[in-house]
């Protein structure tokens, strides 16, 4: 059971040393959007089939519509002149024939279109959350929570846009400029060679646009992903917002990203705006020379007005798929901007990881040994320096030391929250690092200062140690750990909701729900960081009781700031700027008259006092 997220000393600094100021540099990402979109392509190649079926409805469609003009061209060169009814009349039913077909290919190019974008949406987000989950604390350290979310949220969206947007249906539209342009050469070639003297031009504009768009989606997509990160910590931080009455200093840094955010999207507006209507002109410019020289063949006698009517409507079509591309390509170039940052999360690797062939541990003595153990958050900067400990299976150990000195960092190294630059740490003789961490993990038990509950009842809280644990196990840890009194006393007992966090329920109740899940873990090292601080005196009492029971027959590493722990300690380990400077009992340390001696007047006489006059 782990509860929280234990950070580095360096942690706020690499990018958040101004909690006002963002999120410090954004990365840049180039990636080729070939590349980007075959990669995309992959993660749906299981959906060909649904992909296939909507190209080829589209195509369908295309093909049908294509027929239409031909009718018009029939009815005003031959059925007009020569008043032929009947054949007006089976002309009339063909293309009611046609719209009903066109209708039916519709639908299906619909619903496979949206089946393939809803499995994209499902796929990415479920590998993601998935990669993510895996990724070692140092990347939760570096991304802010906003972030990751966003990431999760609005970038797969606008993926999931760029197949709903019409992106298949563009493709089909190139196509479709292919079949109108050989039609149009058949109607007329003189007029269709100066309808293709404008594509060029339609192309090279559009090719500017998508490369000014791509790079200003990126940042729209960064903008986002702040606004959320601000928003993410407003709510969360809303007591502390409220109990210093800084509402509106909160209020100002959402404004002030929200308005980066109205920026950015204003920047891609106003190339949409410049681009949108220059394609616009062109393809008017196109239409207005074929109307007029078209007209000139018509008294010239070298073309009929049907075929100039149908050449026009094939004209409308032909510049269509241009008008639509351009559309598409805003859609396409914020997914690729957005598929960029998503496979940036994708790219991660975790900084702890299995070996190849990594152990399952069975069950653990709980013996460990550390040998020469050097670690630093920052290179250049260790704050854990040759630590040497040798701990049997059952002993506890305490670790004092003031702020800053390593105890964290101690024991965030034993679960393989991080891994040492140098040394080794084992478990019952193996190298940690050689053990599989869902094995490894399986052997320990966190219980920290800032205990972490989720949205959920009392009993799933509780549970969240051992998943398959009954009931009443369940209700076994919570007597012991002093939770069940208090549970029992609430509206719905375990049944009861904790909150979002725990926030229903006190600190002291929160950790000793905490202390109740670690109990029904049933570990064979059992961390403290502190676990009993800024609890009320009989609460302290309470958790006090239940640790000492929780503690018999395990190995136990205590960060402690209360002298009742560190006087029953084993062994005390006494840090200082991350070295080992004094190690032994309570009493053989105060005998030494070294720091230990020291600390223990700055720290803990007080308290023996207070005991003693209690």
């Amino acid at each position: 059971m782990i509860s929280g997220r234990p950070m580095g000393p360096g942690a706020m600094a690499r990018g958040r040393a101004d909690m006002w100021s963002g999120m410090g540099p954004k990365v840049e990402l180039q990636s080729s959007p070939w590349k980007l979109t075959v990669r995309l392509l992959s993660m749906i190649k299981d959906y060909n089939y649904h992909l296939f079926m909507a190209l080829f409805c589209l195509v369908s469609m295309s093909a049908l519509q294509m027929t239409m003009p031909w009718a018009f061209k029939h009815i005003i060169d031959t059925t007009i002149p020569e008043r032929d009814v009947n054949g007006l009349v089976w002309i009339g039913i063909a293309l009611l024939i046609i719209q009903a077909l066109r209708y039916v290919f519709g639908y299906g190019q619909r619903y496979y279109i949206s089946f393939a974008s809803q499995q994209l949406v499902y796929r990415v987000t479920r590998n993601l959350f998935e990669h993510i989950e895996r990724l070692s604390l140092r990347f939760y350290e570096r991304n802010s929570t906003g972030e990751i979310i966003s990431r999760i949220t609005n970038d797969i969206q606008a993926m999931q846009q760029a197949i709903n947007g019409g992106t298949i249906m563009a493709f089909v539209g190139l196509l479709n400029m292919f079949a109108f342009g050989v039609i149009m050469l058949a109607l007329q070639w003189k007029l269709a060679l100066l309808v293709f003297l404008t594509v060029p031009i339609l192309v090279g504009a559009s090719q500017y646009s998508a490369n000014k768009l791509r790079d200003r989606y990126l940042r729209v997509q960064e903008k986002a992903a702040d606004v959320n990160n601000v928003l993410s910590e407003n709510i969360s931080g809303m007591r502390v917002a409220k109990a210093f009455a800084q509402e509106g200093r909160q209020r100002q840094r959402f404004s002030s990203e929200n308005r980066g955010n109205l920026d950015a999207n204003m920047s891609t507006a106003s190339v949409q705006a410049v681009a949108t209507p220059a394609i616009q002109m062109i393809s008017a410019a196109g239409t207005a020379g074929v109307l007029g020289i078209g007209t000139y063949f018509i008294f010239d006698h070298s073309m009929t007005v049907g075929a100039l009517v149908a050449f026009n409507s094939y004209l409308i079509q032909f510049y269509q798929p241009v008008e639509d591309l351009i559309r598409v390509n805003n859609t396409l170039q914020q997914a690729l901007a957005a598929a960029e940052r998503i496979f940036e999360y994708l790219d991660e690797v975790p900084d702890v990881s299995d070996r190849p062939g990594a152990v399952e541990l069975a069950r653990a003595e709980g013996a460990v040994r550390m040998e020469g153990v050097t670690f630093e958050y920052e290179p250049g900067k260790p704050v854990l320096i040759d630590a040497n400990v040798d701990v049997a299976p059952g002993q506890v150990i305490a670790l004092v030391g003031h702020t800053g000195s390593g105890k964290t960092t101690f024991v965030n190294l034993l679960p393989r929250f991080y891994d040492p630059q140098s040394g080794r740490i084992t478990l019952d003789g193996h190298d940690i690092r050689d053990l599989s961490l869902s094995s490894l993990r399986a052997q320990l038990a966190v219980v920290i200062q800032e205990t972490f509950l989720f949205g959920a009842t009392m009993r799933d809280n509780i549970r969240y140690g051992r998943l398959d644990a009954t009931d009443e196990e369940v209700e076994a840890a919570a007597r012991e750990a002093h939770a069940d009194e208090f549970i029992r006393l609430l509206p719905k007992g375990y049944d009861a909701w904790c909150g979002d966090g725990g926030v229903l329920i006190s600190r002291g109740q929160r950790q000793r729900i905490s202390l109740a899940r670690a109990i029904l873990k049933n570990p064979r090292v059992l961390i403290l960081d502190e676990a009993t601080s800024d609890v009320d005196t009989e609460t302290e009492v309470l958790i006090q009781a239940a640790l000492e029971r929780v503690m018999r027959g395990r190995t136990t590493f205590v960060i402690a700031h209360r002298l009742s722990t560190v006087r029953h300690a084993d062994q005390i380990l006494v840090l200082d700027h991350g070295r080992i400077v004094e190690r032994g009992t309570h009493e053989g340390l105060l005998s030494t008259r070294g720091a230990y001696h020291a600390l223990y007047h700055a720290q803990f006489a007080g308290q023996e006092l207070s005991t003693a006059a209690g």
